[in-house]
């Protein structure tokens, strides 16, 4: 069985590696061929660079045609309550795209602010729909994307409904977890780059009972607090408390 070999030149490498770096490679599917060379980027980007507090958009913003996917840092989005305080949809970090809530709209309907300093690439509309148009694989992909940001609104609004405060605060850590892939070598770690009063606007609670439920976690060895991150070396007993079994805050 003979086996064709490909000569990876200079030119190829390096698209190679400019798409690997890509934040949309996980859309642009396409596949080139085995004796292809690419002369010119197949996307320009533009990259903002945001400091912690500084926003990239607000609310009521007119939306830029543009939706941004974090390379590097963490993202708040929140909108205004009725009794005009901040509610907390959703934190977002690396790879996380931000603004799909405003699409084809006037208006952005939600406000987006760093919590640490961030890298952020821009993509135009234009060149989005151009690519889901090219390749009918990306655009399920991307339907795909837009199910899953639906899904996990769909369980925070349920968790708010039906979870008590401690279960609250266990399944946010371990969401938390879950998103920063931090399970590895035995060591469960997640940065944690939010104020406890965030949390509490995200999980619907009052910062004292988030600072109550840490503290619980903490007293029964299940978590270990860091300067802006945490461990939990009781993360099977955590994911109990998040499933429901029972811990008193007095505990």
């Amino acid at each position: 069985m003979s086996h064709r070999l490909r000569l990876v030149t200079p030119a190829l490498a390096d698209s190679i590696r400019r798409c690997h770096g890509c934040p949309l490679n996980v859309l642009c599917l396409d596949e080139l061929p085995e004796d292809a060379e690419r002369s010119a980027p197949c996307m320009e980007q533009r990259c903002i660079r945001l400091r912690g507090g500084e926003h990239l958009f607000r609310v009521s913003d007119a939306v830029d045609q543009h939706l941004y996917i974090i390379r590097q840092g963490d993202i708040k989005l929140y909108q205004h309550g009725s009794d005009g305080g901040q509610h907390i949809i959703e934190f977002l970090g690396p790879g996380a795209w931000v603004g799909l809530e405003s699409l084809n709209e006037h208006q952005r309907h939600a406000g987006a602010v760093a919590l640490t300093d961030c890298e952020i690439a821009t993509v135009p509309y234009t060149l989005l729909t151009a690519l889901l148009d090219r390749q009918p694989r990306s655009a399920e992909a991307f339907g795909q994307l837009l199910s899953g940001t639906i899904a996990r609104h769909q369980q925070h609004a349920a968790m708010l409904r039906s979870t008590s405060a401690i279960q609250r605060v266990a399944q946010f850590l371990l969401q938390r977890l879950e998103q920063a892939q931090g399970v590895a070598q035995g060591l469960a770690r997640a940065t944690l780059p939010m104020s406890r009063q965030d949390i509490a606007d995200y999980l619907g609670l009052t910062s004292s009972t988030v600072s109550r439920c840490l503290s619980v976690l903490r007293r029964h060895g299940w978590l270990a607090m860091a300067q802006r991150a945490y461990t939990l070396p009781g993360l099977r007993d955590v994911e109990k408390v998040a499933a429901g079994a029972p811990l008193a805050l007095d505990a």
